[in-house]
């Protein structure tokens, strides 16, 4: 492979954490518009060999014609490089959401790095040895808890949900999380007791007073306590069949 496209290939990998294919993939599809935009033909741009290649298509007298586009006197080399930097910055932010996805509507423990003045700043480890920033909107954070909750606590949420953003022209994955789900009631509770038969719901809850509940199955006292102290609400569990 030429040496400047094995820098240039090498330097993205490292730089966004896609892999090699994911990145000559993107590549591919960015040399293939933008020669498309510049002939005014179809181009279509493919690494073979270790080399990239282009090859231009348009309609002749016979059929359709496929005419090898040169790539050695390629101007705007710089402007090509900006763009290849926007779109893997959006791939990798894709593919971040992908892998994320399925978090939502879980609960994550994470760490209060900040206070805003509209959200709490979270620090999540998602994935193993993963972290990324979160956002607890002030809205939903219960009233009772609004002005506690500290920098340098590590806290229970929900995860509402994981999307992908632009901020500034810059793409980012953004993970709201709440406290006031009833769905970070049923799940503290089955974490904290480990059972895995058990069923646990929460029918109704009043953020920052009390939460009702329904199980299956008998739970411990210091298990509801757990939760109780986490949520600074009563918990009041029927156990139901």
């Amino acid at each position: 492979m030429d040496t400047s496209y094995h820098e240039i290939i090498t330097m993205f990998v490292d730089k966004y954490g896609l892999s090699r294919g994911q990145v000559i993939a993107e590549i591919e599809k960015t040399f293939s518009s933008m020669l498309s935009r510049w002939h005014g033909k179809h181009v279509v741009a493919v690494f073979a060999e270790d080399k990239l290649h282009a090859l231009g298509y348009h309609q002749g007298p016979e059929g359709r014609i496929q005419v090898p586009v040169e790539l050695t006197s390629l101007r705007g080399w710089n402007t090509i490089k900006r763009i290849l930097d926007k779109n893997l910055s959006q791939a990798a932010c894709l593919d971040e959401v992908a892998r994320l996805k399925h978090r939502e509507s879980r609960i994550q423990w994470g760490t209060i790095v900040s206070r805003e003045t509209e959200h709490l700043g979270v620090e999540l480890e998602m994935e193993p040895g993963m972290l990324i920033l979160g956002r607890c909107p002030v809205r939903f954070i219960g009233p009772h808890e609004r002005e506690t909750l500290q920098v340098g606590e590590q806290r229970a949420f929900h995860v509402r949900r994981v999307d992908p953003i632009l901020i500034k022209g810059t793409h980012r994955t953004d993970v709201v999380l709440d406290r006031i789900s009833r769905t970070l009631v049923d799940q503290l509770l089955q974490n904290i007791h480990g059972g895995r038969k058990i069923r646990i719901r929460c029918t109704k809850r009043y953020v920052g007073h009390k939460s009702f509940v329904e199980s299956n199955t008998f739970l411990p006292k210091k298990v509801i306590l757990a939760v109780s102290l986490e949520l600074g609400e009563h918990i009041q569990v029927k156990v139901t069949k």
